[in-house]
């Protein structure tokens, strides 16, 4: 984190390599050059540091892309696949248990439906998680569902398996109007 904007590389990414950032609210995904792909963040101050800091981080980040890609601990010293594509960045705004390794989740967009972590837990960030009431411990936190050792998936990768397993399912809002 620094000058109110905050960096996350979620586990279970898809590729290219990239991060997220944000900062007010506002959320991107960036690639390593800290070029922002996708997402809302309007700030060009914002923007500017986001990219030097990629680029003064970029053996960083890629290293740790390679980590979290085999499931191994990320380096935090500096702390400061195939997808649809995406017109907004969705985060997780809900989490509910289901048995087993299942989770329903509820998007910012209110798209939902329940996925199934079990084949997910590979890699040694993962191994903890495999005992079900450690897994019960996870929490919202970015965006995304995380766990008490760091462990996390992306929001869009949580998001895309909700979809392509058919389980998207809209979600009246208090208006009784659908979201789709």
């Amino acid at each position: 984190m620094f000058f109110g904007i905050v960096i996350r590389m979620y586990y279970k990414e898809h590729e290219p390599g990239h991060f997220h950032a944000e900062h007010q609210g506002q959320q991107g995904k960036f690639d390593f050059a800290g070029e922002m792909t996708i997402g809302n963040v309007q700030s060009r101050t914002a923007l500017r540091l986001i990219r030097e800091w990629a680029v003064l981080h970029q053996a960083e980040l890629q290293a740790n892309w390679t980590h979290m890609k085999a499931g191994q601990p990320l380096n935090l010293s500096h702390r400061s696949s195939e997808v649809m594509p995406m017109d907004v960045l969705p985060s997780v705004i809900q989490a509910t248990y289901e048995g087993g390794f299942r989770i329903h989740l509820t998007f910012s967009d209110n798209v939902q439906g329940t996925v199934d972590l079990q084949s997910w837990l590979d890699g040694p960030i993962f191994e903890p998680l495999k005992d079900r009431g450690y897994f019960q411990r996870f929490f919202i936190d970015g965006g995304t569902v995380v766990w008490p050792n760091g462990a996390d998936i992306a929001p869009e990768t949580l998001y895309e398996a909700v979809k392509l397993a058919g389980a998207a399912q809209p979600r009246a809002g208090a208006d009784g109007a659908v979201a789709r």
